[in-house]
């Protein structure tokens, strides 16, 4: 049997409503009688108060209850079974069910009973027959207690959750400041969880430091004040938190003195504060830092500020401008007749756009001077877009505008000799170009260098150097037409430009004209300099048919007049166009790098001709040009040691060669490598550190690397010569004159300097069957080389004659065509195999 579902209001709190939403319940009434008639009484008492079930055994109750816990229990005593008061002990035994209130209803009145119950656990005792109005009016308090106990328990749950996710720190603490409450459960704030903190000082929470700083504040909070401010804390792992801190004076249960502490996090608001504070600094560091004037407005036009420059441009201070409209302090002129002048803040405040000053534009100052000036004004805006102002930004060009023509000539002419600069001159070509063109004249482009203008410099000084290039550009605008053009492009070249030449006769008179002017004696300071010019010439329409032409082709015959004895003039040519491009093709191989630019190394064998081994290998450099032919080292070589790129080719042959010789000998054949090296390695401060480096991360054995010198590196710098080489000997190498008898031959040198072999030139080797001053120069060689047990080998052996006659002499180490042409280091590999 059930009751009719019905639901009960309960009042609820404003505070409960606020945190739950809590809607209206039904309670739950669970009945517990063996008798059927009284549950059908008990059932029309509670008629209306919620949802009824009823239970005829206790046993039956408690599955019941532990379902569905119910709101009350109307429990009867006397039951087979299991009587009501076990039931009800049974009920205050589970954790679940013990805070049902257990209401008892039963025939029995005596005193004993009902005290037996209430001490039970029993909240209240109806006695059979009921009074039903009492028994529901009693049984609806109950109701109404439980069902408000529940709605506050909810709401202390509401509560603790709010407190605990709450982005802020929330604390109670007592008289003696020690901590009664904290919603810190996991000691994020000060690194102390919420149980630990319980009963703990302040002190002790806080830190010594932070404690320190808030001692005041909690003083005023214990007199009945509540105190609130910002402060930085100190993190346990030592970060910064900047909290704002609320004291509330709250006495606690007792009406003991104590306060609550609120601390939000504005860590992030307080370092936009500051982040804002160092802008607006910076930008008035900045604006009073820079070079141009600033004057700011507001939306009336009225000063709100001026910087130091604009102070100084205005004449006025910036506490004495504050406030007055920006006409009074920047009045504006038109700076070549006078006339007042529409200052633009006006512009932009009424446009709100950025607006720049007229060209003509000058400032009037406070003392009546005018300044003419340059820049803009802008509008100032707020977040919302706003207008609150405008700025005007602007500086003082008097001065530049008086530089501006000097500028503009020093643009385009060289500061030393005041001659049109690369840039005058292609302008001026351009133009020479087209005229001819039109009028079909011939015209002429001469690139002038001067010879070994360097030693001059390096000896004398560029003071004496610029002099002289001074009188040598007044000289050639002496012997030029108006119409030519001379034209310094930097260090000692010069460019004429001459437009309207006749034949090729009058342009070859006009570089003549030029070489002998330049080769009249100069005298400075009492001293007499000599100086020679290699002048290349190339012609429109003869050989060239644009600006680029003409440049490249007089660059490259000036460089054909300098390889054929300097102090001349060349016209260009198709032979000289070939050898510049070749020039070209090998200067952008040797800075792509030599492993990358096509360059090999060749190995020739050196052999024991008494019997035929192999004992050494000369390592020689070849190059593979872009039509993929193999150039011999003579045709690359000059140029190489002339740009000074000799240095990375040499060194990419002497590491090549160490790593084959480390290979070769890793297999078992031990062989001396021979390296040419030039005067131009020689003179590298760190040749020997080069050499000393390579060897090392190679893992070539010194005493198997030999360094091959020709005579006149021993000639150049003969006390350096000797340094580099004893410093060489002194890492284990060994050191060969090449090509012996054909330099500067000196028997003094073999004397003083620290050499290990001598190679006979193979012109002597040629020659020496048919002639007899060859034949007596090579027996002599091998004399004064045995003599001073010096090792020999004899270069360009061709023929089984020559090597006879060799041995007999007592040379036996031979290179040369008799024994192998050079070859590809994997020809080489297939030779040994």
């Amino acid at each position: 049997m059930r009751g009719t579902d019905v639901r009960i209001q309960l009042p609820l709190s404003q505070g409960s409503e606020m945190f739950n939403d809590l809607r209206r319940e039904q309670a739950s009434i669970l009945i517990v009688d063996d008798v059927a008639s009284n549950i059908h009484v008990i059932r029309e008492a509670v008629q209306g108060l919620g949802e009824v079930r009823f239970a005829t055994s206790g046993k039956a109750a408690l599955e019941i209850a532990q379902k569905s816990a119910p709101d009350v229990i109307l429990l009867d005593i006397e039951m087979p079974g299991m009587d009501g008061y076990e039931v009800c002990r049974a009920i205050k035994e589970s954790s679940r069910l013990r805070d049902i209130p257990v209401i008892f209803v039963t025939s029995h009145d005596q005193r004993e009973h009902e005290l037996q119950a209430l001490s039970l656990g029993g909240v209240d005792f109806l006695h059979k027959p009921l009074n039903v109005p009492v028994a529901r009016a009693r049984i609806q308090t109950h109701l109404a207690l439980q069902m408000r106990t529940r709605q506050l328990a909810r709401v202390k749950k509401d509560l603790a959750d709010v407190l605990q996710h709450l982005p802020a720190f929330v604390a109670h603490w007592n008289r003696d400041l020690c901590c009664q409450f904290c919603n810190d459960i996991a000691g994020q704030w000060f690194g102390v969880a919420a149980a630990t903190m319980r009963g703990m000082h302040v002190r002790k929470v806080l830190g010594e430091a932070n404690y320190g700083a808030i001692e005041e504040h909690l003083k005023d909070v214990m007199r009945g004040n509540c105190p609130s401010f910002d402060l930085s804390f100190v993190r346990r792992e030592g970060g910064l938190l900047f909290g704002q801190v609320s004291l509330v004076f709250r006495p606690d249960e007792d009406g003991q003195p104590g306060f609550l502490m609120l601390i939000t996090d504005v860590t992030e608001r307080k370092r936009a504060e500051l982040a804002l504070r160092d802008e607006k600094e910076r930008i008035r560091i900045t604006l009073n830092s820079i070079g141009d004037a600033v004057i700011a407005t507001d939306a009336s036009g009225n000063i709100t500020f001026l910087n130091p420059i604009a102070e100084d441009m205005t004449g006025w201070q910036a506490k004495e401008a504050l406030g007055e409209p920006v006409e009074k302090i920047m009045p504006l002129r038109e700076s070549s007749q006078g006339h007042a002048m529409f200052n633009p803040i006006r512009l932009v405040l009424s446009e709100q756009r950025s607006v720049g000053m007229a060209m003509n534009c000058a400032l009037m100052r406070r003392d009546g001077q005018l300044l003419e000036l340059e820049d803009s004004a802008s509008p100032i805006l707020d977040h919302a877009g706003k207008l609150t102002g405008a700025i005007i930004v602007f500086h003082d060009v008097s001065e530049a505008r008086a530089m501006a023509v000097k500028m503009t000539h020093l643009a385009h002419h060289d500061a030393l000799t005041n001659l049109p600069n690369r840039m005058l001159l292609q302008d001026r070509t351009q133009q020479a170009l087209q005229q001819a063109a039109r009028a079909g004249d011939r015209l002429g482009l001469y690139i002038l260098d001067l010879d070994h203008f360097k030693v001059i410099n390096d000896s004398m000084g560029h003071t004496v150097g610029d002099q002289l290039l001074l009188q040598v550009a007044l000289r050639l605008q002496a012997v030029l037409r108006p119409c030519d053009t001379v034209s310094r492009q930097g260090g000692d070249e010069f460019i004429v430009l001459v437009p309207g030449l006749g034949g090729i006769e009058q342009a070859g008179a006009m570089a003549d004209k030029m070489l002998k002017a330049i080769a009249e004696p100069y005298l400075l300071d009492g001293s007499r300099y000599d100086l020679s010019g290699s002048i290349g010439v190339s012609l429109y329409p003869d050989d060239s048919k644009d600006q680029e032409e003409l440049y490249r082709h007089a660059d490259a015959a000036m460089y054909r007049a300098k390889q054929e004895g300097r102090n001349r003039y060349r016209f260009f040519s198709a032979e000289i166009e070939e050898a510049l491009l070749t020039r070209q093709a090998l200067e952008r191989h040797i800075r792509m790098g030599a492993e990358q630019g096509g360059f090999l190394v060749y190995y020739q064998p050196k052999v024991d001709a008494r019997d035929g081994s192999v004992v050494g290998l000369e390592a020689l450099l070849r190059w593979r040009n872009d039509r993929d032919e193999i150039v011999s080292p003579a045709h690359f070589i000059p140029l190489a040691e002339e740009t000074g790129l000799i240095v990375p080719l040499g060194l990419f042959v002497l590491r090549q060669a160490c790593l084959d010789g480390k290979r070769w000998l890793d297999a078992g054949r031990r062989l001396r490598i021979a390296v040419n090296v030039s005067a131009v390695q020689v003179t590298e401060s760190d040749f020997c550190d080069t050499v000393r480096r390579t060897l090392k991360e190679t893992g070539m054995p010194a005493e198997l690397l030999e360094l091959e010198i020709t005579e006149g590196v021993l000639a150049q710098d003969v006390e350096r010569t000797m340094s580099v080489l004893a410093e060489l000997k002194s890492l284990g190498v060994s050191i060969a004159i090449d090509d012996f008898g054909t330099g500067y031959s000196s028997l003094s040198y073999l004397k003083l300097f620290p050499l290990d072999v001598l190679k006979i030139d193979q012109s002597f080797i040629r020659d020496m069957l048919d002639d007899r001053h060859s034949a007596a120069i090579v027996a002599a060689i091998v004399s004064m080389a045995q003599g001073m047990r010096l090792r020999l080998v004899a270069e360009g052996v061709e023929r089984e004659e020559q090597a006879s006659e060799l041995l007999r002499l007592g040379c036996h180490i031979m290179q040369g065509f008799l024994y192998g042409r050079p070859e590809p280091v994997a020809e080489i590999d297939r030779c040994f195999a």
